[in-house]
């Protein structure tokens, strides 16, 4: 009699998932635009350099999503994600992984394992488009430091992250990046890759605020992770972010502080240096308008601030501007097109290389189309 009682209960436990939820969902993102303008740089010899711009151009979210949520027993639900970036109409190239994660959900938040592009970055995309279209005033492109090519704009790969359920308004986060010891490069005695970034956001009504910090420990000096780590190194940033929906428009402001200790590097002056700081802000305005939406957006980065033997001085000319306005229109539940000027701008001493630095001065005009499915 035991051992029937048994075995039902087991054949139990183990038909019981078959009668729940779960769904799977393919779908397809796909942006496109005609892009016209120029770029011209300067060299430090004072030599201009114009190039045209006229192409096709392919927007970041072009992608294939498989998407699988179940729903479990005792409140949980799991969630798998499989992200595919595919190439684009302009030009050739393959299919590869974007975001790949597999993570549960339940009374305490959520907690998922995988690839991911993290809060710190996400935060910061405040353009209409996505920051897909990046040549000018999207905040994300001025997430990097130029003297050492360190951007905090980055796919984390083997991470863990945990977001919790709103609590009074309040939304706490967390991810911890479990970078490859020693990279693609030569292994390095005392280093270890890795990173952490964490975030607290407050939402009320039309106002939301986040505020978030990315440490990345012994990464080489341009944070990539296929060269060999530099031990004792470390890059930080930390950002504020306030957006507030007056209902007829909606402003997004935001700062961020960037730093890196514990490298070296020649800096654009040509001295040995051993930090690098450089602070940023962006503001974007939105309105509604019939049948779509006008915006206007612009970020910059300050001078970078180097130290050297000498002590610690800001580097004339290392920052970088940039400002865009657009329209987008939304022709149906699942199609827009739009419209965008803008206009970008680096110092001549924002780049890394210390012997052969160029401004560089982007103009761009951009007509294009946004599909989802």
């Amino acid at each position: 009699m035991k051992k029937a009682l048994v075995a039902a209960a087991v054949a139990g436990a183990l038909a019981a998932p078959s009668a729940m939820a779960a769904d799977l969902k393919i779908s397809m993102e796909w942006g496109q635009a005609l892009a016209f303008g120029e770029t011209t740089t300067t060299t430090v010899a004072g030599v201009n350099n114009t190039v045209d711009i006229q192409e096709v151009t392919d927007a970041g979210r072009n992608r294939l999503k498989f998407l699988w949520d179940e729903t479990l027993d005792n409140g949980l639900a799991v969630h798998a994600r499989m992200v595919f970036n595919v190439a684009g109409t302009s030009n050739a190239g393959a299919v590869s992984i974007r975001n790949a994660y597999i993570g549960l959900t339940g009374d305490f938040g959520s907690i998922k394992v995988g690839t991911e592009e993290h809060f710190f970055e996400v935060d910061l995309i405040t353009d209409p488009l996505g920051a897909d279209y990046n040549r000018t005033s999207d905040p994300i492109l001025s997430l990097n430091l130029g003297n050492t090519g360190f951007s905090f704009t980055r796919r984390d790969s083997e991470s863990v992250w945990w977001t919790s359920k709103p609590m009074n308004g309040f939304m706490a986060r967390a991810a911890y990046i479990m970078g490859p010891a020693s990279g693609d490069g030569a292994p390095t005695a005392g280093a270890d890759q890795d990173g952490m970034q964490v975030g607290l956001s407050y939402m009320t009504g039309p106002m939301r605020i986040d505020v978030s910090q990315a440490t990345y420990n012994d990464y080489a000096n341009t944070g990539a992770e296929d060269v060999a780590p530099v031990a004792g190194s470390e890059a930080t940033a930390t950002s504020l972010k306030v957006a507030y929906d007056f209902g007829t428009f909606k402003v997004i402001g935001a700062v961020w502080n960037m730093e890196q200790t514990g490298i070296t590097f020649t800096d654009s002056s040509g001295d040995a240096a051993t930090a690098v700081e450089a602070s940023g802000q962006s503001l974007n305005f939105e309105m509604p308008v019939a049948g779509g939406m006008v915006w206007a957006a612009m970020s910059s980065i300050g001078d970078q601030d180097t130290t050297t033997a000498a002590g610690s001085a800001a580097i004339n000319d290392s920052g970088k501007d940039g400002w865009d306005i657009g329209y987008l229109h939304n022709m149906s539940a699942q199609t827009y097109v739009f419209v965008r000027y803008g206009t970008s701008e680096t110092g001549l001493n924002f780049n890394a290389d210390a012997g052969g630095n160029t401004s560089s001065e982007t103009d761009e005009l951009l007509i294009g189309w946004l599909l989802n499915y």
